[in-house]
């Protein structure tokens, strides 16, 4: 007669996502993390908060990339920054059409200097992020170039100012 132990049943795996308390999310299941990525960019897309925008951007993007999907995570932030971009560009433009009038004397009450109202800091924030993550895919790859995102966007503030105020 032999003797059967019962061995315990299994614990199992969470079958959407491994988290670790010292990284956060690890892995995710690849259709998983296309539904991250898909809520996430339409709820950045109908954001008009440029603040909100870099700092969600940069959170989904950072939890992608630590879970096996840089691609994503890069064009994520990519677009998010686009959008930014494209969001506080509409606002200084708004802003200059109902403020913005020399000739009026009561200018001077409304008027808040310009990077009191850009997110060009934020801007450059994502981008940093954009660049490092490029950098690192660039690494994977055994390329030796370093991308420089973060270094347009200032000029396209100042674009954007001249475009507005015609300097």
């Amino acid at each position: 007669m032999t003797k059967t132990t019962k061995r315990p049943a299994r614990r199992t795996l969470g079958s959407l996502c491994r988290c670790t308390p010292n990284r956060g999310i690890v892995a995710l299941n690849p259709d998983y993390s296309r539904e991250v990525y898909d809520s996430a960019l339409r709820r950045l897309l109908r954001s008009d908060n440029p603040g909100f925008i870099a700092a969600h951007a940069i959170e989904i993007g950072e939890t992608l990339n630590r879970s096996g999907r840089p691609l994503l995570a890069l064009k994520l932030m990519k677009t998010s920054l686009r959008h930014l971009m494209g969001v506080d560009a509409e606002k200084q433009e708004d802003y200059a059409r109902q403020h913005y009038c020399p000739l009026n004397p009561d200018y001077y009450q409304w008027y808040h200097p310009w990077s009191a109202r850009v997110s060009e800091v934020d801007a450059r924030r994502l981008a940093a992020r954009i660049d490092s993550l490029q950098d690192d895919i660039f690494r994977h790859l055994g390329h030796h170039e370093r991308s420089h995102l973060r270094f347009r966007i200032h000029p396209s503030y100042e674009t954007l100012f001249n475009y507005i105020y015609e300097v």
